[in-house]
């Protein structure tokens, strides 16, 4: 008489388990480079956007404003001249999930951008995190690019 068999064994059982968690463990490393990629390719984006809007402030309030990046406190701010009224502040830690170490910006005095569309110098910021570096470069006339 044929018996009939229901379910798997636990041998079975525990091969596919091995199997799925050798599986699980090898890509857990592709996956949080992955993350760390996304990380700072998002922040870049963030932060040339920022600049972009600070490069359009002061065309609207007809007066000089200031972008320093504050790695310190993990901040950009875009701010008037006496600093008295902040147009837009940007948190690099919390929103992005970034470290102090992660982030360098050239140069360290602030960027002033007057109301012509110029600005008094040009500025680098690099975000680095687990191999992956982006740039964001600002030039004096307000081009900003990612590379």
């Amino acid at each position: 008489m044929l018996l009939l068999r229901r379910g798997f064994s636990m041998l079975e059982l525990l091969v596919v388990l091995v199997i799925t968690g050798v599986v699980t463990g090898l890509s857990m490393s592709r996956f949080s480079a992955l993350l760390a990629h996304e990380r700072v390719a998002k922040a870049s984006v963030g932060i040339a956007n920022d600049i972009r809007t600070g490069f359009a402030i002061p065309g609207r309030i007809r007066r000089p404003v200031r972008i320093t990046v504050d790695t310190a406190g993990m901040q950009l701010v875009i701010t008037d001249r006496a600093q008295t009224t902040t147009y837009r502040k940007t948190a690099f830690g919390s929103r992005y999930n970034l470290k102090s170490s992660n982030v360098t910006f050239y140069p360290s005095s602030p960027l002033e951008i007057y109301p012509n569309g110029f600005a008094s110098d040009t500025m680098l910021i690099t975000l680095t995190s687990s191999g992956m570096t982006q740039r964001v470069r600002v030039s004096k006339t307000g081009m900003v690019q990612v590379k």
